[in-house]
């Protein structure tokens, strides 16, 4: 495994080593400026915001820090685990559709199979792949797209054309009955 498979949790190691570090040797405002600062860096060079979770942790660590190091740990783990099944899937379709394939993870935080139900209930086209991650698409615009076709997925769902909504201002979407 490298770097990139493995970049959350080598980030996190290192800048929870860093906080400590510093707080050891009595920079506690130093130490407890590690994780924004690398948020900032992400930000700038992989276009990688921190999410609500990440955030919660970062606070928590206020109250507990063996805690949030732990749970940000694990978290490091599990994004790095999403990332590298994102990117089987992306190596799956053409490279012009690859930058706009993104982790159900990214639009909401419930279950995947949940936040796959309301991408497809907002108009979208979203799709297990056979490595069990779910996925949806955007344009170049962050929009979803409602009939894109994916490729080797394990149950997809999107919009049924005609474009109909329930009472609940959600499209009808199809599962098992898409016709691809």
């Amino acid at each position: 495994m490298g770097v990139r498979e493995n970049f959350n949790v080598i980030q996190n190691t290192s800048g929870t080593i860093a906080a400590i570090g510093l707080e050891k040797i009595g920079k506690i405002a130093a130490g407890n400026l590690v994780t924004p600062a690398i948020w900032v860096l992400n930000t700038v060079t992989n276009n990688s915001t921190p999410n609500a979770i990440d955030i919660g942790i970062y606070a928590s660590g206020f109250v507990s820090a063996p805690a949030a190091i732990t749970v940000s740990a694990v978290k490091a783990l599990s994004d790095d685990s999403i990332n590298s099944k994102v990117t089987e899937i992306r190596l799956q379709h053409e490279a012009k559709y690859r930058p706009f394939i993104h982790p159900v993870q990214n639009y909401g935080h419930n279950a995947p199979f949940f936040v796959a139900q309301d991408i497809a209930g907002n108009g979208g086209t979203v799709w297990q792949g056979q490595n069990h991650q779910w996925v949806y698409i955007t344009d170049a615009r962050g929009l979803l797209v409602p009939d894109f076709k994916p490729n080797n997925f394990r149950q997809a769902m999107q919009p049924n054309f005609p474009f109909e909504r329930n009472r609940n201002n959600k499209f009808i979407f199809c599962s098992r009955t898409c016709r691809w």
